[in-house]
């Protein structure tokens, strides 16, 4: 997504690029020395006029009118090459193998000594290996070089003694493809012209803009050639984070304002995961929010809803800290925080519920020697254990698991049970009365823990504890209320609430920041919980560099039941569930078989029998199918029987005559025995009787 930040920086730069002539992006880049870099350039137009979006190698790289843009690295990727004469246009490989001249020829030297001053003027360095050729015989040692030999200069000797002359160590090409070494003085006289490489004439903005021909080409037939160098551009655009890669060949136009006034800042966006990569000697220091934050629906506190687009943030530090995550008891409203252990408030323990002797289970593996009593009796005849009293209160001594064989031969011995001991103050004569022994068996209890009973925890102290100490000294989670606020909140939100439940604790990261109207009064931001773009400016801060003001930090966040469930869900996901039911025997369960029976025909449906005594058709013989319950019957077929009987009628089903020779008849049911079956539905048929006769009546009269 393209963002596009207006500064007066950039209205600026646009008023006096109107007044300054564009180039196209590939000419443009082409004439920047990279000994220049960065440089500053602006979009002007283009054939993508308003927006040109270019998808390039998975990175979208967005332009529209106005937009700078920081070239901080150019590499040459392709070079085109194109024939002025006939307008072929080639690619050319980045290193290939020859040299080219000028066209029309350059500067001539009359001898090596002028060269080589040339090339070192302004820099002192005559930027060696070089080519060049001559336009003369040149005769050394015997060896005779004919016109328009290319020799490389490879290192310069100086003059020995007075009065004389240096020499120029140099290498030409040998016609079998090997090189022979050359030994030139500087004082050697002749016509010079220097020869560029492909790699030379790309890394030269002055070249870049000339004509070249071949130096093999015979004087007066030169092409001349024409080179576009593609290069792929290094940037940096407002509210990019990464840098931008983009070739030079997009049709756009742009124009240089390196040389505009320095506020045109390029910003560079951060994330609040990128702040925690950040150096700590990066803060505190100034920002400022770059869009609205998404909040996700995880914080609901009243800083909030001031963080808005274009707002200041004064960011103090960054971290990590443990926080406790508490829950309220309150059913219509609940209330959810995290507390860091800097809280100063007290705490003081509560009782626990328990809707399942499984709880009651996992609570005593984390505090062994858990008491509880019983709030609402319990009665469970099936499991053969006595039932439980309002009142009485109960000790966990242990736990049993059933046995596996035992499945099918006593259910009561394959359930996990958990072990108690019923705790009953008894007199001295009611002691003596029941003995030892049998005192102790009738305390010990087993209790299933698939049972749902109603227990609260027994505790036995007073004590007040702080958060760190609760953590620590006892297993989660716990039931607290708060009885002593914290003195330095102007407004303890935990103070007053009856009763709070601490789930866990986590580990949150953070960033705490303050907004520059109140910067003594920090908030801590946590970073999964909001997702949020910021970037630095260059504002000072509102106290000196070197003195650490004293800020108050806000140690109690209010956050969603969203962000309560995420994390109840990532700690209870790896506890196991709880056991099931145990399974009856069901080796003495009465197993019901349907049979099947013979379905009715109305009567005078059709005949039993022909008319000459013989058997029905097949088609109208009776067929069997299996009866679960009532049979629907199918409708007769001729003339339409009355839709209600008589009230005379009796409402005995008639019992049909059966043919003789009927295989079926001894697993035949009748509609009568149908309607036996169904007797449980007898209230029924009688209301529906005297509906009837209620609307004969009616018909009648």
């Amino acid at each position: 997504m393209h963002c596009c930040l207006v500064l007066s920086g950039l209205k600026a730069a646009a008023a006096m690029a109107d007044t300054m002539s564009s180039l196209p992006l590939q000419q443009l880049i082409a004439s920047i020395n990279t000994r220049q870099l960065p440089v500053v350039l602006q979009v002007c137009s283009g054939i993508y006029f308003q927006g040109s979006v270019y998808e390039l190698s998975g990175s979208e790289v967005c332009f529209s009118t106005g937009d700078l843009v920081k070239v901080t690295g150019l590499t040459l990727i392709s070079v085109t090459c194109e024939d002025t004469i006939s307008g072929q246009i080639s690619e050319l490989p980045l290193n290939p193998k020859g040299v080219f001249k000028q066209f029309p020829e350059g500067r001539r030297y009359q001898s090596l000594k002028d060269m080589l001053g040339a090339r070192s003027q302004g820099t002192g360095n005559p930027g060696l290996p070089f080519s060049f050729i001559s336009r003369c015989e040149l005769t050394v040692d015997d060896l005779v070089m004919g016109p328009g030999t290319v020799m490389v200069a490879h290192s310069v000797e100086a003059p020995r003694g007075e009065g004389g002359t240096g020499r120029m160590l140099c290498r030409m090409s040998g016609s079998q493809g090997g090189s022979v070494r050359l030994v030139l003085p500087l004082s050697c006289q002749g016509e010079f012209y220097e020869c560029f490489s492909l790699q030379e004439i790309m890394s030269r903005a002055e070249l870049c803009r000339g004509l070249f021909c071949s130096v093999d080409a015979i004087v007066g037939a030169e092409r001349p050639l024409i080179f576009r160098p593609v290069y792929e551009v290094e940037a940096r655009m407002h509210l990019r984070k990464d840098t931008v890669r983009f070739p030079s060949s997009l049709e756009v136009d742009v124009v240089e304002v390196t040389d505009q006034p320095d506020d045109m800042a390029f910003i560079t966006p951060l994330t609040l995961d990128e702040l925690l990569t950040l150096p700590d000697d990066t803060f505190p220091a100034t920002a400022r929010i770059v869009e609205t934050p998404t909040v996700d629906h995880l914080v609901q506190s009243g800083w909030v809803e001031e963080l808005r687009g274009n707002q200041e943030l004064i960011l103090h530090s960054k971290g990590s800290v443990s926080m406790a995550l508490f829950s309220s008891a309150r059913r219509i409203k609940r209330q959810y925080f995290l507390v860091s252990e800097g809280y100063g408030g007290r705490f003081r323990r509560r009782p626990r519920e328990f809707l399942s002797v499984f709880e009651v289970y996992v609570a005593s593996t984390q505090a062994p020697g858990l008491r509880v009593t019983v709030t609402r009796s319990v009665q469970e005849a099936e499991d053969d254990v006595s039932g439980l009293v309002v009142g009485e209160e109960l000790e966990v001594v242990g736990h049993r698991i059933g046995a596996q064989e035992a499945q099918q031969s006593n259910p009561k011995q394959s359930a996990d049970v958990l072990i108690c001991r019923r705790i009953e103050e008894l007199s001295d004569d009611e002691e003596e009365a029941e003995g030892g022994a049998a005192a102790a068996a009738a305390a010990i209890l087993e209790l299933p823990l698939h049972w749902h009973g109603f227990f609260r925890e027994v505790i036995s102290n007073n004590k007040k504890y702080k958060i760190k100490d609760l953590c620590q000294q006892f297993s989660l989670p716990l039931n607290v209320k708060v009885v002593s606020r914290d003195a330095d909140l102007a407004a303890d939100p935990l103070y007053g609430i009856s009763s709070l439940r601490l789930e866990c604790v986590t580990v949150e990261t953070f960033i705490q920041a303050s907004f520059p109207t109140s910067p003594e009064y920090c908030f801590t931001i946590p970073i999964r919980c909001l997702s949020m773009v910021v970037y630095f400016t260059q504002e000072s801060l509102p106290w000196p560099r070197d003195e650490q003001p004293v800020v108050h930090v806000e140690v109690v966040t209010e956050v969603t039941e969203s962000f309560y469930l995420e994390k109840c869900r990532l700690i209870y996901s790896q506890q196991p569930p709880p056991p099931r039911p145990p399974k009856h025997n069901l080796s003495l369960a009465v197993k019901v078989t349907p049979k099947p029976c013979i379905r009715e025909p109305l009567a005078d449906s059709h005949p039993a029998r022909s008319a000459n005594g013989s058997e029905p058709e097949e088609g109208l013989r009776r067929q069997s199918v299996p009866c679960k319950a009532k049979v629907p019957l199918p409708l007769p077929k001729g003339p339409r029987k009355p839709a209600l009987p008589s009230p005379k009628t009796s409402c005995k089903p008639q019992q049909s005559v059966q043919p003789k020779g009927n295989p079926y008849e001894a697993c035949r049911i009748t509609q009568g025995e149908v309607q036996s079956e169904d007797s449980d539905h007898d209230y029924e048929s009688a209301d529906l009787i005297d509906t009837i006769k209620k609307m004969q009546e009616f018909v009648s009269y």
